[in-house]
Order: C-alpha cells, then sequence, then structure tokens
C-alpha cells in the first residue's frame, strides 16, 4: 500500500507547476485501491551467476511474482517479459553472496526488482502499475 501511496505522490511532488495532472493521478490511485491485488509471475525463473567476496564463481536461481491491480498491466508483463527478466538478470549479476544471505540484503532486492520492472513499463507503456514483488523461489549454490 505505501508503494501505491508513493506513486500518488511523486507525481504531484514533480509535477507542481501542472496541478490539473495531480488532481487526475489522484482518483486513479484510490480506484485501484479497491480492486483485488493480481499476481503474475516472471517465467521461467531467472538464473544468475555471480562471483562471492573470494572470486568463487556462484549462482542464484529465483521465481519472482509482481502483484498489481490492474489487468492491463498484468498483460503488459507477459508482452515485455523478454525486456524484463534481460534487465532484471543484469542487474542481479552483481549481487554479493553476503545481500544474498541476509534478510535486508533480500529486501533490497525486491526493492530493486520493483523500481527495474517500473522503468520499464513506464518505458513500454507510459505507465507503471507493480505494487510489489514477492520471492517465491531463492536458491543459491
Amino acid at each position: 500500500m505505501i508503494a501505491a501511496g508513493a506513486g500518488v505522490a511523486v507525481p504531484m511532488f514533480l509535477n507542481k507547476d501542472e496541478p490539473a495532472a495531480a488532481e487526475e493521478a489522484a482518483p486513479e490511485a484510490e480506484e485501484m485501491m479497491g480492486k483485488d491485488a493480481i499476481y503474475e509471475g516472471i517465467h521461467p525463473p531467472l538464473l544468475v551467476n555471480f562471483l562471492d567476496e573470494r572470486g568463487k564463481g556462484r549462482f542464484l536461481q529465483m521465481s519472482l511474482e509482481v502483484m498489481t491491480r490492474d489487468e492491463a498491466v498484468i498483460e503488459a508483463i507477459k508482452t515485455h517479459n523478454a525486456v524484463i527478466r534481460n534487465n532484471l538478470i543484469l542487474l542481479y549479476g552483481d549481487v554479493k553472496l553476503s545481500d544474498v544471505n541476509t534478510r535486508e540484503g533480500k529486501t533490497q532486492m525486491l526493492a530493486q526488482a520493483l523500481s527495474e520492472i517500473n522503468m520499464i513499463l513506464k518505458e513500454q507503456t507510459g505507465n507503471e502499475g507493480i505494487e510489489a514483488v514477492y520471492f517465491t523461489n531463492l536458491v543459491v549454490q
């Protein structure tokens, strides 16, 4: 729910010279908050290789689910799956083993994924729409 509120506050702040744009964003966000959450997986699972702190090769396999309240966003996720997967693999290629092993590190990884996916959606469709990203599987070897 925090992400949805932030999605409204940021455009209002950035468009301070355009009050009409900010006023139009608020009803849309309120309308979405009343809708049920919809989940969609990023398929197939991501497999990323990275180096640990000692330079040893490691593998990270993860399954991710995104949450939105807009069916059009789900369709955009499916349509732009290749770009999303590519960017997430690039993003997580620099992960640190110490980050993957802590709750804080995992939470940061999810926040980065949320930001990355919303950026892709904004570039491809003109709209964001993902409220949360969740791990449904995470394996490090």
